[in-house]
């Protein structure tokens, strides 16, 4: 009998100062997603080492060969230079490990996922629950800051979607994700 070909293990993160959108996959199963806080407060040292310890345990614990990260955007506070010193020592931390760094921005993920490069954060997040059913539970939520801290999981989703999409190099509008 052949050997079964080893899946890809995949981690996407959706970065972030506060809030850590994770997903898991393996080949195209979802294995796990969730937001990871960052609880420190105070300094950013603190933070960016809590930030560093998170991925590196879920790097370690998770046998990772590939992460798939998201562009920070570049506006001008201290939030988002902390985030650019976040994804740059994420960024680091993987190549140390020899594990392959693919970045993709919030518009690339939304074109590949849904078509549309201006579709909606819900947009991308109904998508993804079709494809991922036990996302559903979720999607609707009855405060807007719940639908905020779960659109970080559904970012990092996307993104591991978005990866396996462009690794097999089709049209985002032909190619549709099949499980067995």
């Amino acid at each position: 009998m052949p050997k079964r070909k080893k899946q890809i293990r995949i981690l996407s993160l959706d970065p972030g100062t506060r809030y850590l959108g994770v997903c898991l996959l393996e080949g195209k199963k979802l294995c796990h997603s969730e937001v990871k806080i960052l609880k420190t407060r105070g300094s950013p040292k603190k933070r960016l080492e809590e930030g560093r310890r998170i991925v590196s345990d879920l790097i370690k614990d998770y046998r990772v060969q590939v992460l798939v990260i998201e562009k920070p955007f570049f506006f001008w506070s201290k939030q988002s230079n902390l985030l650019n010193i976040l994804v740059e020592e994420i960024k680091f931390l993987a190549k140390k490990k020899k594990i392959k760094v693919y970045e993709f921005s919030p518009r690339t993920v939304r074109k590949s996922v849904c078509g549309n490069g201006n579709a909606t954060k819900k947009d991308m997040a109904k998508f993804l629950a079709s494809i991922y059913p036990e996302l559903r539970i979720r999607l609707n939520q009855n405060r807007r800051y719940k639908e905020i801290y779960w659109g970080h999981m559904f970012d990092a989703v996307g993104l591991g979607v978005c990866y396996l999409k462009r690794e097999r190099n089709t049209k985002c509008r032909s190619y549709h994700l099949r499980f067995a």
